[in-house]
């Protein structure tokens, strides 16, 4: 009888765990589909400065790596009870945060940069803004994408929920449109 009721609570795992997986990742092609037609409504855009044709794949790779990192390393915390939870600043969690600040924001400078001088020597145009954008635009996505990362991680591992499955596609997701409505955001700004 053992046995039995053993494999009825293996199967709800992997039914619960399927369905988590599941839904995540049908949100993260719904989301991935509306952040391609805000690059789509963008493309005239992208022609002023082509320097962001470089910039924007990167771009997105890098946030979507980062923070899904961040989540990770912090469900892995809360799972072995090394964080409270509840969001509630401490020294693992605040240096998570700046560890994961301080590689976006070198590496978005480093983007940048890297964007610029593949123009000049692709397009031979000097497109000095095109470094600015990349630092501004990581530090509107940081701004917004960090606390937005730390309440659905901390929301879900409390509602019973396995972080480590559904994160990733959520927090990249999230990461594309918030990073592509603020790139739209400063292009037109500046």
């Amino acid at each position: 009888m053992k046995l039995h009721s053993l494999g009825r609570k293996a199967k709800r795992i992997v039914d619960k765990d399927f369905l988590e997986i599941l839904t995540t990742e049908l949100f993260s092609v719904t989301i991935g589909l509306i952040a391609g037609f805000i690059l789509v409504g963008i493309t005239d855009k992208l022609e002023l400065i082509p320097a962001l044709l470089v910039f924007i794949p990167g771009f997105h790779e890098l946030h979507g790596s980062i923070i899904s990192s961040l989540a990770a390393r912090l469900s892995t915390d809360l799972h072995l009870r090394k964080i409270s939870k509840k969001i509630r600043m401490s020294k693992i969690l605040t240096e998570n945060i700046l560890a994961s600040v301080i590689l976006a924001l070198s590496i978005s400078f480093l983007l940048g940069v890297f964007a610029y001088f593949l123009t000049f020597w692709i397009f031979k145009e000097i497109s000095l803004n095109i470094i600015l954008i990349s630092v501004i635009a990581s530090v509107a996505t940081l701004i917004i994408s960090i606390p937005l990362t730390l309440a659905i991680l901390f929301w879900s591992f409390n509602k019973g929920h396995d972080p480590d499955d559904i994160m990733g596609p959520y927090v990249t997701t999230l990461v594309d449109i918030i990073g592509m409505i603020v790139i739209l955001i400063i292009i037109t700004i500046i």
